[in-house]
């Protein structure tokens, strides 16, 4: 092989090794701009099953209030004013609605689906009207305790009164726990239930129970999902749990009978006739003063999920003569953590 050959030979060597670079970029550059398109796209398939769970959310919110705004005298009724099932489950939710009975509903929309929760403010106790027994019976019951039952009472007292005299174990905006944080006591009702987490001697283990990790042979059950800042301060006993029940002034034999009572004349949880009547609130006598069935503040939880995609609205809406009026209203999906209330 002579010299020209070589250089020949050569040169198709070095444009070979020019070509298979120039391919390995181009294959780089495509395969790169490949992932982009493809992650490009699922952001946005992200971005819009987001979007219709929050559609999705908003229209449970106005399916709630649609069943709030139900009337009874809509319903068709037997020859004995017994109410006849409807066809439609959003009605026969909506009743239950009349009757201050709480509603877990879900209705699939299009490729999403919407779950409402409806309860009211009037299961829980209002913080503002209990007195210091209803305190002690709900303390006694979530495993508080009763050396400090005192001294919480005192300091919620003294955060909310409006003067700066002490009660014997409270503190007022003097003292070193509220000089070191910062702020000073309200001197006003509480407005929300984290608020309590402000005052002295009151804590996230009080509010929301001993951490399942932390071991403790007297564990704390926590007492926020018992409380609320709405409402006149009497209990809707359709909806109150046992641990709320059991901060009223009544004995185990009426909250045993309340809650049979609840369950319907089948005594069966969760069927068409559930519910406490009027009749069976003046059956309990004088008991009957501590409970209302015509509740005027609704929760709301409507949640609306795509695809796995969830989109959760948390609101409270107080009950009038028209359109129910919103008072609280967060969005987003939160953390579950039980005892978390406005």
């Amino acid at each position: 092989m002579n010299q020209t050959d070589m250089k020949v030979k050569n040169k198709r060597g070095s444009a070979l090794v020019v070509v298979l670079w120039i391919l390995l970029i181009v294959a780089l550059i495509v395969s790169t701009f490949a992932f982009e398109m493809q992650l490009e796209s699922r952001m946005i398939t992200l971005q819009r099953k987001r979007f219709k769970a929050d559609q999705l959310a908003l229209a449970g919110v106005e399916l709630a209030k649609a069943m709030i705004a139900f009337k009874e005298d809509e319903v068709t009724k037997d020859a004995v004013g017994e109410r006849i099932p409807n066809e439609d489950p959003w009605v026969n939710e909506a009743l239950k609605i009349t009757d201050a009975i709480p509603v877990d509903f879900s209705e699939k929309f299009g490729d999403g689906t919407v779950s409402l929760h409806i309860d009211y403010e009037e299961g829980r106790r209002n913080i503002s009207k209990m007195t210091r027994d209803d305190w002690r019976l709900m303390f006694d019951s979530a495993g508080i305790p009763n050396t400090s039952w005192d001294a919480m009472l005192d300091c919620l007292d003294d955060w909310q009164d409006e003067n700066d005299e002490h009660f014997l174990n409270g503190a007022e905006s003097d003292d070193p726990f509220y000089t070191k944080r910062g702020y000073e006591c309200k001197n006003g009702p509480v407005d929300t239930v984290d608020e309590l987490l402000l005052i002295k001697n009151w804590g996230e283990e009080v509010l929301y129970g001993t951490p399942p990790e932390e071991e403790s042979d007297s564990p704390i059950t926590g007492i926020a999902d018992q409380l609320t800042t709405w409402g006149s301060g009497k209990v809707n006993p359709n909806s109150a749990s046992r641990e709320v029940l059991n901060s009223l002034p009544i004995s185990e034999g009426v909250i045993d009978v309340i809650l049979e009572l609840r369950k319907g004349p089948d005594g069966e949880a969760g069927t068409e006739d559930d519910g406490l009547t009027q009749e069976d609130l003046a059956a309990l006598g004088a008991d009957a003063a501590f409970f209302t069935l015509e509740p005027k503040y609704v929760s709301i939880t409507s949640i609306g999920e795509v695809g796995g995609i969830q989109s959760q609205i948390s609101c409270i809406f107080k009950l009038g003569d028209k359109e129910p009026v919103p008072l609280f209203w967060l969005e987003g999906k939160q953390e579950k953590k039980e005892g978390i209330r406005p």
